[in-house]
């Protein structure tokens, strides 16, 4: 039995008519007419009622058309799996991100990518940037993109950078801090910061506080949440606050050192291959870190 004749059954089933089948998939009435004779002789049961111009299916040749469906489905899967092997296409992808990143551009961009590469399975994990080199090294993942930790880089990780992005020291408009025309660091250390904190070596850490008082949370949308509740100031991406930055909910704080950028990057094992959607990802979140720039 071979796809090409349970592709002819199911195109005479579909269309009732041997002519029409040959004519669909471009072959002569012949050709399909001995093939599914064929098939016939080799299931050793009659699958097609030739009435006149009209096929129909028998019993048993309507009660396998679901299977052959899924065959050639199956089938389908199979040629294109290794059509896109030959491409440099993995068939599974590993991602981890950390959210510096607005959420709509990844839905937007995971949406893309699952039309572009079909037969790829995907999974993207969301963890802390400082989280996110060890993940590589260790094999959990293939490939991350998030904000490089200043000074920091395994010596089995590959960095690319993509972009920048500016980081920015705000509380909320009422917060004590906002009211002062200068910020000491001595003034950002009598007040709560609201910090990450990440899993290093089975412990949980705290990334470079420069306030002895802390709130230590995990994601930066976390830390922008806690910054609009009042809970206190922070040092969040400029991406995930520039709408509440424009209507005056939040205030970069007026201290030397408030803004500053930082890389955004992807990140890979130096070992392996990058293949073509780990180019195809990386080039969508470069353009639009290009575009948020402008």
């Amino acid at each position: 039995m071979k796809t090409s004749q349970i592709e002819m059954l199911l195109y005479t089933v579909e269309l009732g008519s041997i002519a029409e089948a040959a004519r669909k998939l471009q072959k002569s009435r012949t050709t399909v007419s001995a093939a599914l004779s064929t098939l016939e002789d080799e299931l050793g049961v009659t699958l097609l009622v030739r009435t006149g111009n009209r096929i129909t299916p028998t019993e048993i040749g309507e009660s396998i058309v679901n299977d052959c469906q899924r065959m050639m489905v199956i089938s389908n899967d199979i040629v294109s799996k290794c059509l896109q092997y030959n491409e440099g296409i993995a068939s599974t992808i590993r991602v981890v991100r950390d959210d510096s990143l607005p959420e709509p551009i990844w839905r937007d961009i995971l949406t893309r990518m699952s039309r572009k590469f079909p037969n790829t399975s995907i999974s993207i994990y969301v963890a802390p940037s400082p989280e996110l080199e060890e993940m590589v090294e260790q094999n959990v993942v293939d490939v991350a993109y998030g904000i490089l930790p200043i000074n920091s880089q395994l010596l089995h990780v590959q960095q690319n950078e993509l972009g920048q992005i500016r980081m920015m020291s705000v509380a909320h408009k009422e917060h004590p801090l906002s009211l002062l025309r200068k910020v000491s660091p001595t003034d950002l250390e009598s007040h709560t910061e609201i910090i990450v904190n990440y899993i290093d070596d089975d412990e949980l850490m705290v990334f470079e506080p420069k306030s002895s008082k802390y709130i230590a949370l995990t994601f930066y949308e976390h830390l922008r949440d806690a910054v609009l509740d009042k809970t206190g100031w922070s040092s969040v991406p400029a991406l995930l606050i520039n709408e509440h930055l424009r209507d005056g909910t939040l205030k970069v704080l007026k201290h030397n050192r408030a803004m500053n950028w930082q890389s955004f990057a992807e990140m890979t094992k130096t070992t392996m291959p990058r293949g073509v959607i780990i180019d195809w990802l990386s080039e969508q979140v470069e353009d639009y870190l290009l575009e948020v720039s402008e």
